[in-house]
């Protein structure tokens, strides 16, 4: 069956995911990601790959980039194609080492970039690993704080200037709360639309002027409008909505 094409992106600017193979561990050591990091690096000049953000995780990476397409999957390609002929000498292995290849989505808008980037930032906070993500080594957002470009291109240094008056701000703004639904593992994309489930509800009990977001629950005329919200700003399936509704309302009845 052919592969379907990827979406282009009007700005070239483009949100890009791979993982382990059967969700295995192949950032796990730090020789692993460093490895990685400098493979990425390795590359960036010959296919004019700008990056953004970037962060290695031990099953999958994410990275934040600007390109053309063509080249953006050229780059990946030879990267990824590296790192596998690199782990599986390493651990005496054989065998695809990336779950198929790279998923992309395309960053259409400022807004969108911005959190995108955010988000990339925060994965090792929202896997519970550090507390704040300058205490995670293996992202980008590190360069920003120095203001010297390893891996992020010196167009991100700049932006990043241009959008925030001092580094204290910009880590400020990782604090926000996410309302969009990014591009990961299955997981952590049911992770993202509970948090965001949470969040609405949280805000609509509180647009109500209900004491506690149970009211919403409890409520049928408000518990359908709740879920009919979830099923629109989420897009998703109604099963889908279902399943997110149960598994909020176990946290909140639990409480």
């Amino acid at each position: 069956m052919p592969r379907s094409a990827r979406e282009r992106s009007s700005t070239n600017i483009y949100h890009l995911m791979g993982r382990g193979i059967n969700r295995e561990k192949i950032f796990e050591q730090t020789r692993e990601k460093n490895n990685f990091k400098r493979l990425l690096n390795k590359h960036l000049e010959k296919y004019g790959i700008e990056i953004f953000s970037y962060v290695i995780m031990s099953t999958h990476f994410h990275l934040l980039a600007r390109a053309d397409l063509k080249l953006l999957s050229g780059y990946l390609a030879i990267v990824l194609a590296e790192y596998a002929e690199y782990y599986n000498f390493k651990h005496d292995r054989n065998g695809h080492v990336f779950q198929n290849r790279f998923k992309s989505e395309c960053v259409e808008s400022e807004q969108y970039f911005w959190n995108c980037l955010r988000y990339i930032h925060m994965n090792p906070v929202n896997a519970n690993l550090v507390k704040s993500p300058l205490d995670y080594k293996y992202s980008s957002i590190k360069e920003y704080q120095i203001e010297k470009n390893k891996i992020i291109h010196p167009a991100a240094i700049k932006m990043y200037k241009q959008n925030f008056t001092d580094f204290e701000e910009y880590l400020e703004f990782h604090n926000k709360n996410q309302k969009y639904i990014f591009l990961d593992t299955p997981d952590d994309v049911e992770n993202q639309l509970y948090k965001v489930a949470m969040a609405i509800l949280y805000q609509e009990a509180h647009l109500r002027g209900l004491e506690k977001p149970v009211e919403m629950i409890e409520n049928l005329t408000l518990r359908r409008m709740y879920k009919e919200k979830l099923q629109k700003e989420l897009k998703i399936s109604k099963a889908r909505t279902d399943r997110l509704y149960r598994r909020v309302k176990s946290c909140i009845i639990g409480k």
